[in-house]
């Protein structure tokens, strides 16, 4: 079983990358790391960005209580 992972098209891909059809520039497709290789290197395909997590809230354990 391959793994597959996301990779974003770029503008300049054409009508086809790794030998299937381009959804479009920004549109993710599911390729193997071999597939994407060689797009990767021409520019036609990125990998997404992960997009920053969240800043998590402060909770009681990781705040100083102050003693006046």
């Amino acid at each position: 079983m391959s793994n597959k992972k996301p990779f974003e098209v770029t503008e300049k891909a054409g009508a086809f990358v790794a030998g299937i059809r381009s959804p479009g520039a920004g549109k993710t497709l599911q390729l193997t790391e071999e597939q994407a290789r060689y797009p990767l290197i021409l520019g036609e395909l990125r990998q997404p960005e992960k997009k920053p997590q969240e800043a998590k809230p402060a909770t009681a354990s990781n705040t100083k209580a102050r003693k006046d």
